[in-house]
């Protein structure tokens, strides 16, 4: 071989190859990272929304009367601005003077998971959405408040 070419540097074939592979994963590792991240930015929304439903739900339930807080509220519905999602309200009766208020709110993500045990999102328990058997919807936001009757 010519001495003109053996002092000339650079990277071989296979070296280029194996460069290129590593730049692929690490580039398709931190898209997968990216939209991830935009996946739990999207959930912390919801979750915050649904949050903020269920503190003004309660709010209101707390400047009821307490006579009328088991009639009006036991079983009903509500629903948060920019959330796919229902909340509904538990009302028991513990004592005559004593109620114990749970709020809980499913949502359905933009990637279709569902955040809670309201699978069609409808407020109600339905046959088969009751994983844990304990006779009410359960979710990740779920507010449960001890409300005593002073008068």
């Amino acid at each position: 071989m010519p001495a003109k070419y053996q002092n000339k540097n650079g990277f071989s074939l296979s070296e280029l190859m194996i460069a290129t592979l590593i730049f692929t994963f690490t580039f398709a590792g931190t898209i997968l990272v990216f939209f991830r991240c935009i996946e739990l930015s999207e959930m912390a929304r919801n979750s915050s929304a649904a949050v903020n439903a269920s503190r003004s739900r309660l709010a209101s339930i707390e400047n009821t009367p307490f006579a009328n807080i088991l009639t009006t509220y036991n079983n009903t519905t509500f629903t948060a601005d920019g959330v796919n999602g229902t909340g509904v309200t538990y009302v028991t009766s513990l004592d005559v003077n004593l109620l114990r208020v749970t709020i809980v709110f499913c949502w359905r993500e933009k990637n279709g998971r569902v955040m809670g045990e309201d699978t069609n999102i409808n407020g109600a328990l339905n046959a088969g959405e009751d994983a844990n058997g304990n006779g009410v919807l359960d979710s990740p936001v779920e507010l449960t408040t001890y409300i005593y009757d002073t008068t």
